[in-house]
């Protein structure tokens, strides 16, 4: 009677080991798909910042220079610099929160 006791004690504690175990790898690969899902949206907003930096350039080209008033070489890098900044700002305030989601979408389907 002794050794079925002792039996059934080490297949409820073989039991208990496998669902905690199974817990860990389901909370574990929850955080996993958390973290590649901050890194996707991460990524999502950097192609963000890039697209609206050249849609910036692109607008600021069509835009005729004054010579009056131009200030050579330095306001380029300013500006350049300035619109990075924006576009920077764009992809990571949400402005174009629905195109991050899709980015996001197609890129998860490639896994």
């Amino acid at each position: 009677m002794d050794l079925q006791k002792e039996k059934h004690s080490q297949n409820n504690l073989l039991k208990m080991r496998n669902k905690i175990k199974n817990e860990a790898n389901k909370t574990g690969k929850a955080s996993n798909n958390s973290a590649e899902m901050e890194r996707l949206e991460k990524e999502a907003e950097k192609f963000t910042a890039i697209f609206v930096e050249k849609m910036f350039s692109e607008m600021k080209s069509t835009l005729s220079e004054d010579k009056l008033l131009d200030g050579g070489y330095a306001e380029d890098i300013f500006s350049d610099m300035l619109t990075k900044e924006y576009s920077q700002m764009a992809g990571k305030q949400g402005l174009l929160a629905e195109l991050n989601k899709k980015l996001v979408a197609q890129l998860r389907s490639f896994k």
